[in-house]
């Protein structure tokens, strides 16, 4: 646990020492802001494109992300029943800027949702993909900086999300059909 000690402590010592940079902290670690904004911007995404081709694909990329992102928690969930690991908090002073949640701080299920999402459109939308990493990185480094996953909780979590997204995009080519239904459906509906 030593340099993962080490980064952690270096990122939690930014909490406590300014008002403004906590609340900051607080804003990009909540379970709301950042998934929220992650969840509006794949939402933007479905409706986004200058031709039927690109919108098929960026379509492609939203239910991609989404598949990512539920198989990607799936999987934190199965480890989180074999493996525990105490949060930061439960054994050290820290900096506690959130909640004192009591599940497995190993893998982080938020790095999970943020990657899963960020890496399924960046496969598809290297643009809005780059966008979403952006936001799954300050989501993960606000919840070191405020005291609840150590920073190996954060990359196990988003190897994890990668892995999930990396198979479903690029690997589950059966998946295909059932996205061809789906974007047929929304498209009776006028949805898509």
């Amino acid at each position: 646990m030593g340099l993962d000690w080490r980064l952690f402590t270096i990122l939690n010592s930014l909490a406590g020492r300014s008002p403004v940079l906590d609340r900051i902290i607080q804003l990009l670690m909540n379970d709301y802001a950042i998934p929220t904004a992650l969840v509006l911007s794949v939402f933007g995404l479905w409706f986004v494109g200058t031709s039927a081709a690109t919108r098929e694909r960026n379509q492609r990329a939203v239910l991609s992300a989404a598949l990512s992102m539920i198989t990607a928690n799936l999987v934190v969930k199965a480890l989180n029943l074999v493996v525990y690991r105490f949060r930061p908090f439960a054994f050290h002073q820290v900096n506690l800027l959130f909640y004192y949640p009591s599940d497995s701080s190993f893998p982080s299920n938020a790095a999970s949702v943020g990657f899963s999402i960020a890496t399924a459109v960046w496969l598809s939308n290297r643009k809005v993909g780059w966008w979403l990493y952006a936001l799954a990185i300050l989501l993960a480094v606000a919840r070191v900086c405020g005291g609840v996953h150590y920073p190996a909780d954060i990359i196990g979590g988003a190897l994890i999300a990668m892995g999930c997204a990396y198979i479903i995009v690029r690997k589950a080519r059966f998946l295909d059909l059932l996205w061809n239904g789906v974007i047929r459906l929304m498209r009776r509906l006028l949805l898509a």
